[in-house]
């Protein structure tokens, strides 16, 4: 029945598989070829569709976002032909801009989804409750434009934040800014390619701190934010003597100001981001490595935030004289390349490291390190998702006309 088509399509838009999307959207058309001749019991509903559209967000293949909003322009025309039942929401509308925004597609994904939010807006204003825009809605089409790569990326994101707030202030509370909405302005300006990028960043995280600080509980920075900062310090472009030290006054305030706060502590990417700055904005015989970075790798030894990023830039970046000194019970032969690696690492040193699983790490390794236990968990979880997976087609196999 319907239930069982719709959980195995939810199934497939939180799966992982190449062909997830492919398969959910197959599943739908079964169940409307089906409906046709006279099986109501399949007969697909919102949920079916919002689902397939979820999936085609998740996918992060080519032509996502396009397959996505023709599911959703399906619905309208079903809609408008005596379904009303199927008429899209905000569910729907939010699940189409996120397939444009991870599309890929650059400045198209970007307007698209735009375009999407704006005919959200518009739906909304004729008196359409079910496709209110919320944050979300937002701050998707925040992600496109900040993932576009184009040179108005930054001005783009800027504009929508601003107008989340002047919508917030006149009395539509879902739509107000949040972390999430200053993070991604702060990774567009990171992305960009304008000259003073880092003293931007910086001045976004100065109005998040002074809105919180006024009572704006929504706007309180976070690792991540300040970690963002110190990306568009380690990306920033450099043009001259200038814009190198004030780059890199920048990061080394964000860093102490990220260690002092109550917001958070610096991570492992924290401190990999900032040595990163250090290598771009320093170079190999300058005084400062000794001063400045070598307190910091000191510190993130202690807080066990050693993590491959920053083991990748002290290999890299770091004078000889500062990595021997970091590293001198480790180090065998840097000439040679036979270095410390990760697992070599006391555990002490990495016992805060994170890593996303999952994500390639640095010369082909796998990033992190996983206990035999949590591994074998994580086998028999997955195994027994496979199981409902499998018994779920099985039934749907059953139902196929």
């Amino acid at each position: 029945n319907k239930f069982s088509f719709n959980t195995v399509i939810l199934a497939l838009s939180r799966s992982s598989a190449p062909e997830a999307a492919v398969r959910a959207e197959e599943l739908l058309g079964l169940m409307e070829k089906a409906t046709a001749r006279g099986i109501p019991d399949v007969q697909p509903d919102l949920y079916s569709y919002s689902s397939v559209i979820s999936a085609w967000s998740r996918s992060g293949k080519q032509g996502a976002g396009k397959r996505a909003e023709q599911i959703l322009e399906r619905m309208e025309q079903l809609s408008q032909s005596g379904k009303p039942h199927l008429k899209p929401n905000s569910v729907s509308f939010n699940a189409a801009i996120d397939a444009w925004a991870k599309s890929g597609e650059g400045t198209l994904g970007a307007r698209r989804a735009e375009q999407l939010l704006h005919r959200m807006e518009d739906l909304y204003a004729a008196g359409d409750q079910s496709a209110k825009p919320t944050a979300n809605s937002y701050n998707a089409v925040l992600s496109a434009w900040a993932r576009s790569g184009t040179k108005c990326a930054y001005w783009k994101a800027e504009e929508l934040v601003n107008k989340m707030f002047e919508r917030y202030e006149s009395g539509k509370s879902d739509v107000r800014p949040d972390h999430c909405s200053f993070n991604t302005l702060i990774n567009a300006i990171s992305k960009s390619e304008r000259e003073g990028k880092a003293e931007k960043a910086l001045r976004v995280l100065r109005r998040m701190d002074k809105l919180y600080q006024g009572g704006y509980k929504y706007a309180r920075p976070n690792e991540m934010t300040y970690t963002s900062v110190l990306n568009s310090c380690a990306f920033t472009f450099v043009e001259n003597d200038l814009s190198k030290r004030k780059a890199l006054d920048v990061a080394i305030f964000t860093l102490e100001e990220l260690q002092e706060s109550h917001y958070g502590s610096p991570n492992h990417v924290t401190y990999g981001m900032f040595l990163k700055a250090c290598a771009n904005l320093m170079s190999i015989d300058d005084e400062r490595w000794q001063r400045i970075v070598e307190p910091v790798v000191r510190q993130c030894r202690r807080d066990g935030c050693v993590g491959e990023l920053v083991l990748k830039q002290l290999q890299n970046s770091a004078p000889e004289h500062l990595y021997q000194n970091l590293l001198d019970e480790f180090v065998v032969d840097r000439d040679k390349m036979t270095v410390i690696k990760f697992s070599d690492l006391p555990e002490d040193w990495k016992c805060n490291v994170r890593e996303k699983r999952g994500r390639t790490q640095w010369k082909g390794r796998r990033l992190g390190q996983s206990s035999p236990a949590r591994v074998s968990a994580a086998a028999n979880a997955a195994a027994a998702r496979g199981r409902r997976t499998t018994a779920n087609l099985r039934v749907v196999k059953k139902l196929q006309p």
